[in-house]
């Protein structure tokens, strides 16, 4: 087994996949569940959930209701957490495009 995943992890999101992707992570870290666990309960491969959690991966409604379902939350607020994570990345990378380069 691997080492001991941390509860934050830096991760990109600069797509919406990345950002759908992140909180399943995040959802799937808060309960100390491993990736294994959860595509063993949702009925999908281990790999592809790793790749769905990385954003190389478009998971089907099927698998994203049973996320939700195993997380026991709305399929409509997992993707909306998604799509806000996704926004705050755009917001924060359109700032630093605007602001003015410090001199080194």
């Amino acid at each position: 087994m691997a080492g001991k995943v941390p509860k934050k992890l830096k991760r990109r999101y600069d797509t919406p996949a990345e950002g759908l992707g992140a909180v399943v992570t995040e959802l799937r870290l808060a309960r100390n569940w491993s990736y294994h666990h959860v595509a063993h309960k949702v009925g999908c491969n281990p790999g592809y959930m790793n790749e769905m959690e990385h954003g190389k991966r478009n998971p089907t409604l099927k698998l994203l209701q049973a996320i939700a379902d195993l997380h026991k939350i709305k399929l409509s607020r997992l993707i909306a957490m998604g799509e806000r994570r996704h926004e705050r990345s755009s917001q924060k990378k359109a700032a630093a495009a605007k602001s003015p380069k410090k001199p080194k």
